[in-house]
């Protein structure tokens, strides 16, 4: 199950990001202008869900394999700054947890 907490407990995100792709941010920060914070709110679920994902191919071939491959590393780190991105975002609309707007549209079969 997909469990959410405040975003605060990401310590540094939304300093960090701004400094190591500007570039991310502002593209996020223009799009997100034109979405709802229910949009955002699935944006960065679907962020943290890839990243997730790319961390777990990460550790698999790092541990199978001995090390992991460019595109992998790459996947990694692109997602990782997704998510830093979407949270920078959120905390900027005041979004402090993703609990409240994603119940409703979340189907548990």
């Amino acid at each position: 199950m997909f469990h959410t907490s405040a975003f605060d407990e990401f310590a540094c995100v939304p300093c960090g990001i701004t400094v190591t792709n500007p570039a991310m941010v502002a593209r996020i920060r223009a799009q997100a202008a034109t979405i709802s914070d229910y949009e955002i709110a699935a944006h960065l679920g679907n962020a943290i869900a890839s990243s997730t994902d790319a961390a777990h191919a990460l550790s698999w071939e790092q541990s199978q394999l001995g090390e992991a491959s460019a595109e992998t590393l790459v996947d990694a780190e692109y997602f990782e700054e997704l998510v830093a991105t979407w949270s920078l975002i959120a905390s900027e609309r005041g979004i402090d947890s993703l609990d409240g707007l994603l119940i409703d549209v979340v189907a548990v079969h």
